[in-house]
């Protein structure tokens, strides 16, 4: 246990710069966002602060990306070493990443939570001579202000396959580069290219739809606004299990140090 806290401590500290580089600019973007709300009560500022809670899908891919180009880049002998094994390797790249994303989210929604009060009580106007009747943004932000766990839940969930995927494609570029060399990053990109395809060309097909439209979740939560059935969540779930089952054996067997 001590072992892999040491290691989770060096994953977190290799990715230090990135960690902060975002604090950083999520702090900046916040400080300005919210003299801007303050200037002028208009609400876009509010709503463009969510943008910066749901960008944070691509956090988990890019964060694990950036991690194992710097491990295959540099510190492949030593991290390969280890006496881990790859599963566990992998494992803790996932925490560190994790816990990355938990902090950054928890700063972005705080400025947008602040901003959201900043920016006040206030209806856009009706478009002039259209006759549409207004917009008014206060439901969707007061919503965004009160759904915490639940957005992030779906954000996590929606990186977190996306992770998993960008974990397995490095982890098989690294494994096939003795033989492919410089073509290992096109041809596993093709590779990926065609199972994404095969996957949405399933995903289409009355069989998936069996098998995954099956306990649709309702409510007023942001999975039922996505219209996700339970189906589709033990689904995916399985597929990432299989995935980073994969990379892991890859680690284990094909990639070499």
């Amino acid at each position: 246990m001590d072992a892999c806290l040491r290691l989770l401590g060096k994953d977190l500290k290799l990715m230090k710069g990135w960690i902060l580089g975002g604090i950083a600019i999520l702090v900046a973007v916040g400080l300005l966002g919210g003299w801007l709300a303050y200037r002028n009560s208009s609400g876009i500022i509010s709503i463009g602060m969510t943008g910066f809670l749901f960008i944070q899908v691509f956090y988990l891919p890019v964060y694990l990306w950036i991690s194992l180009s710097k491990e295959w880049r540099s510190t492949s002998a030593m991290w390969m070493q280890l006496p881990k094994s790859g599963w566990t390797l992998l494992a803790i790249k996932l925490v560190s990443a994790v816990i990355g994303m938990c902090v950054t989210y928890a700063i972005a929604y705080a400025m947008f939570y602040g901003i959201s009060y900043i920016d006040g009580d206030f209806v856009w106007p009706q478009p002039f001579g259209t006759g549409e009747p207004e917009f008014n943004p206060i439901p969707y932000i007061g919503y965004m202000r009160e759904s915490f766990f639940g957005v992030f839940s779906v954000v996590f969930y929606l990186s977190a396959i996306i992770g998993i995927w960008t974990l397995l494609f490095s982890v098989s570029v690294q494994a096939v580069k003795p033989k492919l060399h410089r073509f290992s990053w096109p041809v596993m990109f093709i590779v990926l290219v065609l199972i994404i395809w095969g996957f949405l060309s399933l995903s289409e097909t009355a069989g998936y739809a069996a098998v995954t439209k099956w306990g649709a979740l309702t409510g007023d939560s942001a999975w039922a606004v996505m219209e996700l059935h339970s189906g589709e969540l033990v689904v995916d779930v399985l597929v990432c299990a299989i995935f980073f089952f994969l990379a892991g054996w890859l680690m284990e067997r094909k990639v070499e140090v």
